[in-house]
């Protein structure tokens, strides 16, 4: 399923919208050490730094074929052995990796749409226990130069409610990332927590 508002720009102009850096570095890459899964790879923006920063497989899903052989060609240049990708409707299928196989799963720029709970609800099927879902989104407190309409990115609210029942919690990892996104990061329990 093709999720509103999510057509994507030229491949520069996009990279500039984000601290790449900032927003690797929040992600802890070292502490992974089960596979990664990125839900919406887009041009492999955040696909490269994440594999380059990690020995952990990177698993890169998304629906547009076009976008799956620009990251190929990115992974390629930047010579990252460690990522798999997967031409697959993830809200549709789920992604067919088995439960509680992967160490963290990145859902950047992607819940902007009612059905959130489907993706957040398969990031939890496959995440371990105390595995992390790292969701990073448009921030609404300023104009952006990008995004859906401001009524539609998800607050930390939004996807707390969300995922409630899901046994991922909110560890208090919120925060800035400038310019202009915001991120959260929910952990996977072993189903006695819910989210708070």
């Amino acid at each position: 399923m093709k999720i509103f508002d999510s057509g994507m720009p030229e491949e520069m102009y996009w990279n500039s919208l984000f601290d790449i850096p900032l927003i690797v570095g929040w992600l802890n890459l070292k502490s992974a050490s089960a596979p990664i899964v990125e839900i919406g790879c887009g041009y492999g923006t955040f696909t490269v730094p994440v594999a380059l920063h990690s020995k952990a497989t990177v698993h890169a899903f998304d629906i547009d074929p076009s976008m799956i052989g620009i990251a190929e060609r990115n992974v390629h240049k930047a010579d990252a052995q460690n990522v798999s990708f997967h031409l697959l409707d993830v809200v549709e299928q789920g992604t067919g990796l088995e439960s509680r196989s992967t160490g963290m799963v990145l859902l950047f720029n992607i819940l902007h749409f009612r059905d959130r709970r489907i993706l957040l609800g398969e990031a939890s099927r496959v995440l371990i226990p105390h595995g992390a879902v790292a969701i990073i989104h448009w921030r609404k407190d300023i104009p952006t130069p990008r995004g859906p309409s401001v009524e539609s990115p998800p607050d930390k609210e939004m996807i707390l409610k969300s995922a409630s029942g899901l046994d991922l919690y909110f560890n208090g990892d919120e925060r800035i990332l400038e310019p202009y996104h915001w991120g959260i990061q929910l952990i996977k329990t072993e189903g006695s927590k819910e989210t708070e």
